[in-house]
């Protein structure tokens, strides 16, 4: 059966009964897997097995990120959709979730714990008040599904604003908002950017190689296994407080190119 082959690859990954856990995926791997191995693909099957897998008491987060409202776009929260892939747009219409409101980096959380994700109409992207926030004070794990930490380790920004580095900076974004009450407003929301004008990139991967060498990183590389990989909210936390802690946030985190 597809539900024992998919609750058998979260578990050998180390997705477990009760686990509260944010994931971020690209899943193209996977699906071609599963049809290889005979099996009938239908995506919401994904996400069920990803509920059914952290039951009876755990909590699922997937990010539903659009990145149009920075542009201009209005926001509608009923027809705006997730960037973030297949999965995680079919978690935003499914009526078993609880949604966040944020227009850039808004979650859909299911489980024992989503409504604390419920309406959280967070101003600033990264702050102590948003999802990230939730996902820090609870130690969930951070899982992440044949990507790499530049392009997933959102939890990272959540760091540099709590701790307010000197590498990014304030910026508004106002626009047409549309909420889950269909109200119509101008709202201003606050993002904590690169300075881009000092040549900050951001880089995260040699982060993520030293997770693997501390062994903060349990499960399996990018497209090797599972492909899934997780550390706790926590302990990345504590990593990037030491390592601002000793002026070694470059590399690791960020660093500065030359014009």
């Amino acid at each position: 059966m597809l539900t024992n082959y998919l609750h058998e690859l979260w578990q050998s990954a180390g997705i477990e009964k009760n686990d509260k856990i944010l994931f971020h995926s690209s899943f193209k791997r996977t699906f071609q897997e599963i049809i290889s191995a005979g099996y009938e693909l239908n995506p919401i099957d994904i996400l069920d097995s990803l509920i059914d897998t952290i039951s009876p008491n755990g909590t699922l987060l997937l990010p539903t990120f659009n990145f149009s409202f920075n542009n201009g776009v209005p926001y509608n929260f009923f027809d705006t959709k997730s960037e973030m892939g297949l999965i995680t747009e079919i978690a935003r219409l499914d009526p078993r979730a609880s949604r966040s409101l944020n227009p850039v980096y808004s979650f859909a959380a299911f489980g024992n714990d989503s409504d604390k994700f419920r309406d959280i109409d967070n101003k600033s992207w990264y702050s102590s008040d948003s999802p990230f926030g939730i996902v820090h004070k609870d130690n969930y794990k951070i899982c992440i599904l044949d990507l790499s930490e530049r392009n997933s380790q959102t939890f990272a920004h959540y760091c540099e604003e709590s701790f307010k580095v000197p590498w990014r900076f304030y910026k508004k974004f106002t626009g047409e908002y549309t909420d889950h009450n269909s109200n119509k407003n101008i709202k201003t929301y606050l993002g904590y950017v690169r300075k881009l004008d000092k040549g900050i990139v951001t880089t995260l991967d040699p982060a993520g190689e030293l997770l693997w060498n501390r062994n903060l990183f349990y499960g399996h590389r990018p497209f090797e296994k599972s492909g899934i990989r997780y550390v706790y909210s926590q302990d990345y936390y504590n990593l990037f407080e030491e390592l601002l802690e000793k002026r070694m946030s470059d590399p690791y985190y960020y660093t500065v190119e030359s014009n």
